[in-house]
């Protein structure tokens, strides 16, 4: 696989770089004036592709060069999403394989080092719907850890034609759901 512009884990709004697999360069850039990301393949004519509308589309969002394809991060409020995507030879498009997110709802000031890079993680792995979170909580003014939440969650095939934060919107939904019912069962 070439690499054009970026190496890997560096941020950026714009990687160009060989996403999939005919060493031609193809280009994947963040346009926050019309809040979408865009996609140019070369498998694909050099067509641009766009995203779906991203309205919490905020002013730290970047994207992060993968082995296998891209990261496309946002910060929303109090949480942190990162968007993964790896091209698809089947369907020929860059496909959502992975979301990531990160909550900072506790005061790291006060419950110290354990939150200070968040208060709970929670990932899904979208080609196999395995889902695992990790959160912490607070019970009667002291920090615990709560057990790692392992579950099943389907979403439908994304692609970056059809993505828009919506579908992490959901995710933090179920993520919530799930974050509730594990303090239940421990409270």
């Amino acid at each position: 696989m070439a690499v054009f512009f970026t190496g890997y884990s560096q941020s950026t709004r714009k990687i160009v770089k060989d996403f999939d697999g005919d060493f031609e360069p193809d280009t994947v850039y963040i346009d926050s004036d019309a809040d979408k990301l865009f996609c140019i393949l070369s498998s694909n004519n050099y067509r641009e592709t766009a995203s779906l509308e991203i309205r919490s589309m905020n002013f730290g969002n970047t994207l992060v060069d993968t082995p296998n394809g891209f990261e496309f991060r946002n910060d929303y409020g109090r949480s942190g999403f990162i968007n993964e995507f790896e091209y698809d030879p089947t369907s020929g498009q860059m496909q959502l394989v992975k979301i990531k997110r990160t909550d900072y709802d506790i005061d790291r000031y006060k419950y110290g080092k354990e939150v200070r890079h968040g208060s709970g993680k929670s990932s899904i792995d979208l080609k196999t719907h395995s889902y695992k979170g990790d959160f912490y909580d607070v019970y009667k003014d002291k920090l615990r850890k709560l057990p790692t939440i392992n579950s099943t969650i389907k979403f439908p095939i994304t692609y970056l034609e059809t993505f828009s934060d919506a579908i992490y919107f959901e995710f933090e939904k179920k993520c919530l759901a799930l974050y509730e019912q594990a303090k239940k069962e421990t409270h």
